[in-house]
């Protein structure tokens, strides 16, 4: 689609140059797909040359711009047991090639849809987001607690997501998915993974299902129960107004498959 109100295309040199009426360009999947009134420039990420994936002893980093095709092919050639996690995560997109060639993991988790599956991916791993500042500042935030709701993150105006790390610990645990849609090729009703690590403890992400991710935690030597207790603990962890509500399912259905989700996921990597 274009931009008919936008009319200038910058280099972006950082979060310094950032003003009302910008919007950063990365893929721009999102971006062109819908009209966008009050934008006037375009900040292109691209220019920054940010390397794509870093992989060293602590983990991955995956920089904001790297595409889901970059990241699902690290996916498919790295050894780490939860390697096939990230290919069902970039799968879980539902997008051709030419989409996952140039959406990138940093739009996704910034526009922070609850279906958006780089954010399932990172939370579930304990991901961290590295941020820049308008002011120079850098933080560091999980993205699990990044993603604030439906579409709402805390990022500050301006501020610019410059890549997210996911440990080498979350990176070697067994992992394991359970994804519901209303139809075959349907957006994400339910998406819920579950991380064993190394020491046994166990961790579960439910996306899609809710507004913003919620996990369930049990330590090392904890006994996460049976069906009813892990339902029991899902709900406890979900007030009735988290659970999201749009065409793509209704609150009581997606409560209903992050529950069975949940309990299939935890009876799994307690075999």
């Amino acid at each position: 689609m274009d931009l008919a109100t936008v009319t200038e295309l910058c280099a972006a040199t950082g979060p310094a140059q950032f003003r009302d009426g910008d919007a950063y360009l990365a893929g721009g999947t999102w971006l062109f797909s819908e009209p966008q009134p009050h934008l006037r420039r375009l900040l292109d990420l691209t220019a920054l040359g940010w390397p794509p994936l870093v992989e060293d002893a602590t983990g991955l980093s995956v920089a904001g711009t790297a595409t889901i095709a970059e990241l699902q092919a690290w996916g498919e050639a790295s050894s780490a047991p939860a390697a096939p996690l990230v290919g069902s995560c970039c799968d879980a997109f539902l997008a051709g090639w030419k989409i996952q060639a140039v959406a990138t993991v940093g739009g996704n988790i910034a526009h922070a849809l609850p279906a958006a599956p780089m954010v399932s991916l990172a939370a579930a791993l304990d991901g961290v987001a590295t941020l820049w500042g308008s002011g120079g500042g850098v933080r560091a935030v999980p993205v699990g607690e990044l993603v604030t709701g439906d579409g709402t993150t805390g990022l500050e105006p301006g501020e610019l997501l410059r890549a997210v790390h996911l440990p080498a610990a979350s990176l070697a645990a067994r992992t394991a998915l359970r994804r519901h849609s209303l139809t075959p090729l349907g957006r994400s009703g339910s998406l819920v993974v579950g991380r064993r690590d190394a020491g046994g403890a166990l961790v579960v992400t439910v996306t899609a299902a809710t507004r913003r991710p919620v996990q369930l935690r049990w330590p090392s030597g904890a006994d996460a129960g049976g069906g009813a207790e892990v339902a029991a603990a899902l709900d406890a962890a979900v007030p009735a107004g988290l659970w999201h509500d749009d065409v793509h399912g209704h609150p009581a259905w997606r409560r209903a498959m992050a529950l069975a989700a949940t309990a299939e996921v935890v009876e799994e990597l307690a075999a």
